[in-house]
């Protein structure tokens, strides 16, 4: 079946077993077909020239057969350069588990050829040397190098006409932190009708958005858009003509509870390019604003409590101000949290110094909970891509290339003197009770007459290797994504009962 829509853009060839774009224009070039896969498995019948994929998605190399070929092989150079966007995000529970990954994948690059470079880029990180250390066993250089003047960083210079951003605080120890919000957001909606701006500033200050630290406090401040905030307006403003008026449809969340496929329509309308649909007049959104949403109108935001870390809080308000409207973000702060009335006390020397305020990023690829999580699969990876054994029924011949393993289990362990060097004779110790492992697995299952294989669901006449991770299946837990890889877990406190 052929999709076209509208008559423009790109149209859509499918059938039961293929996936591709197309030009509908039928003098283009690409009417045939255009050069671009979304599917895993077109993907590796046909390697890219350039791959844009997410980090978690390195989970799934243990599991797949051909995802090696993205790789390197005999008909396809192996990539040279990786760049990592956001590299501050790699931290905590993602980032160790992530780093097993990468140790893998770069021990296997490196027996096809020349390891790639890899280029990260960040806008708020400290102790980078630590977590590049830990994610890819390397050393880090910066560049552009630090500049003689800090008022120019190659990147930017400081343009000192320009207003930027403003940062207010606010607190009322009087009220509850729902009537601070409630009251500062119809001021601020308020406003846009009360003072005189030019068009460039309201079409920049029409759009509120409010920006939430979890989704149970986001939830509350749904039923305050629809009803006390609009309630509030009409207390304050000056009179009705005056007064602004908003609709249901004009609220807008934008958090993880939206599907995917709306998301594109939403940022069109944030960016005022959907004509057909009403301005938004409040954004409601959680830190899945912090990353990569790049709306250049945006100049109004208020915050509602101040974000766990000072990396979040930048990248968050700097959503705001980025044309040459300044930009406008009023924190609210609670008088019950300690830790709002401290950052309100000290709101001009934080505010002046923000960057020095980042929080270094914690990676521990190596410690023994994230071994005992991702390192068997690292190994599988190593054999699987790097060794050649990546048909499904093939980890039966793991025997064939177990004694090939030692210099290459040697470098993924040596990346340890970047994280960790401590744990480098345990991780080595460990690595060589897997392949144990996995040759006393290979043997089991030939002396009943079975074979092994990476993953099956026929354990009836055959063994697997992988089962999934939190299932009570045979075989090494595995993860198939690294989304959710930090899992929950019960602690019962007993004290110690003591006489009165």
């Amino acid at each position: 079946t052929e999709l076209d829509v509208d008559g423009e853009g790109c149209g859509i060839r499918s059938t039961d077993t293929s996936f591709e774009f197309f030009c509908p224009t039928e003098d283009c070039i690409f009417h045939d077909s255009l050069p671009v896969h979304v599917i895993d498995q077109a993907l590796y019948a046909e390697p890219p020239t350039m791959l844009i994929a997410t980090v978690d998605k390195l989970a799934r190399l243990a599991w797949e057969p051909e995802a090696g070929v993205l790789f390197g092989s005999a008909s396809h150079d192996p990539p040279s350069l990786v760049i990592q966007d956001e590299l501050h995000l790699l931290s905590g529970p993602l980032g160790t588990v992530a780093g097993v990954y990468e140790a893998a994948i770069e021990t296997m690059l490196a027996m096809r050829g020349t390891p790639a470079k890899i280029l990260s880029s960040t806008a708020t990180i400290r102790n980078s040397s630590e977590q590049v250390g830990g994610l890819f066993g390397t050393d880090v250089t910066l560049f552009p190098p630090s500049g003689l003047e800090y008022s120019d960083s190659y990147f930017a210079a400081l343009d000192t006409e320009s207003n930027g951003r403003m940062y207010l605080g606010v607190m009322a120890p009087s009220h509850t932190m729902q009537t601070t919000v409630v009251h500062v957001a119809a001021v601020l909606l308020q406003a846009t009708q009360e003072v005189s701006l030019n068009e460039d500033e309201l079409d920049a200050y029409w759009t509120l958005v409010m920006y939430h630290n979890s989704l149970r406090e986001l939830g509350g401040a749904v039923t305050m858009a629809h009803d006390d905030i609009p309630a509030r307006i009409k207390v304050i403003s000056r009179a009705e003509d005056v007064r602004r008026s908003i609709d249901d449809d004009e609220i807008v969340e934008l958090t993880s509870n939206v599907p995917g496929r709306k998301l594109p329509g939403i940022l069109d309308r944030l960016a005022g390019k959907d004509l057909n649909a009403s301005p938004v007049s409040m954004l409601l959104a959680t830190n899945m604003l912090s990353v990569g949403v790049d709306i250049q109108r945006l100049a109004l935001m208020l915050v509602n409590g101040q974000p766990k870390l000072t990396s979040e809080y930048i990248q968050a308000t700097s959503r705001v101000g980025r044309s040459v409207v300044p930009g406008v973000i009023v924190a609210c702060y609670s008088a019950g949290k300690p830790r709002d009335r401290s950052h309100y006390e000290s709101f001009r020397q934080y505010h002046a110094a923000l960057y020095r305020h980042v929080e270094p990023s914690s990676v521990t690829p190596y410690s023994l909970p994230a071994r005992a999580r991702a390192l068997h699969a690292g190994l599988v990876i190593l054999v699987r891509h790097g060794l050649g054994l990546s048909a499904n029924e093939e980890a039966s011949d793991f025997s064939q290339v177990a004694g090939d393993l030692a210099p290459h289990l040697d470098a993924i362990v040596g990346r340890m003197t970047f994280s960790d060097a401590s744990e480098v004779r345990d991780a080595r110790a460990e690595l060589d009770e897997l392949v144990d492992e996995w040759l006393d697995l290979a043997d089991e299952a030939a002396r009943e007459g079975k074979k092994l294989y990476y993953s099956t669901n026929s354990t009836k006449n055959h063994h697997s290797l992988l089962c999934n991770f939190g299932s009570s299946g045979r075989g090494w837990p595995t993860l198939h994504s690294m989304r959710n890889v930090d899992r929950q877990c019960n602690i019962a406190v007993k004290g110690e009962e003591t006489a009165s």
